[in-house]
Formats: C-alpha cells, sequence, structure tokens
C-alpha cells in the first residue's frame, strides 16, 4: 500500500499550503454557524458556500445520506 503523506484525500491536493488553507475554511464555516440550532439551516448555508455533501457530514457528524435528503429537501423548499 502507497504511503500517501500528508495527502488531502478529499480534493487529491498533497500541497501543504492547500491543506492548511482548507483547514482555515473549514473552521471559518464551524464559526459562520455558532448560532444557528437548526441543523437543516447549518446544511444548507455549509451547501450554498460550496462544501461538499462528504465535508459536511464530516463537519456536522452526521451521514453523506442525510446531507443529500437535507439538500434536497431544501432546494424543493426553495422553489415553492
Amino acid at each position: 500500500m502507497a504511503d500517501t503523506g500528508n495527502r488531502n484525500v478529499e480534493n487529491g491536493n498533497s500541497d501543504p499550503l492547500a491543506i492548511e488553507m482548507g483547514r482555515i475554511a473549514k473552521l471559518l464555516a464551524l464559526y459562520m454557524l455558532r448560532d444557528i440550532e437548526d441543523e437543516s439551516k447549518k446544511v444548507t448555508r455549509l451547501n450554498a458556500v460550496g462544501f461538499s455533501t462528504t465535508e459536511i457530514a464530516a463537519m456536522l457528524d452526521k451521514t453523506e445520506q442525510n446531507v443529500r435528503v437535507q439538500v434536497s429537501q431544501s432546494k424543493r423548499k426553495s422553489k415553492k
């Protein structure tokens, strides 16, 4: 098995600066959500700023399927 070292598996990037920038972005996203209690609103906000389903699930300790359902429901609500 090959050693990936500091490789960022989420986006395939092994650049240490990119990894750190990703961490900072996630910290800022969590800070942005600090006052929001509704989990579906958190998912919607993170999705709106460009986080992937996988990233959102990891940040909010949810399954990817749960995040997909919440994003889908949010899109359906916004169309009404």
